[in-house]
């Protein structure tokens, strides 16, 4: 039963400090009443999501480099950026631009062109 109590004893302590750093959003008040403490609102800008929307953009823009051609893809954003101002944005958006060009030059290699 010594060694049982012993161990207990450990696990309270282990407890006992990692409830003191804990940021659990209670406090223990001097009277023993445990109310509820305001949660600090954190604000950040979602870097991970952005780097995940820019890089799937070039992905898209050089699946269609391979899949048109250059030539019909340039020709598609000629046609494009002549008509209003959102489809202009949109020709603006997706220009070609060195990291989409390679990346179509590369599924070209790696897979040949697209069946038509």
């Amino acid at each position: 039963m010594d060694a049982n109590y012993n161990r207990f004893q450990e696990r309270l302590r282990r407890l006992d400090h990692t409830s003191a750093s804990d940021d659990s959003g209670v406090v223990v008040r001097p009277d023993g009443l445990i109310v509820p403490r305001r949660r600090r609102i954190r604000l950040s800008f979602p870097w991970r999501s952005l780097a995940l929307a820019v890089t799937c953009c070039f992905l898209f823009k050089g699946f269609m480099i391979w899949h048109q051609g250059a030539a019909e893809y340039s020709a598609r954003l000629a046609e494009l950026s002549d008509q209003t101002a959102g489809h202009q944005a949109a020709a603006w958006l997706l220009a070609m631009d060195p990291i989409s060009a390679w990346i179509g030059a590369t599924l070209t290699d790696a897979l040949g062109r697209p069946p038509v």
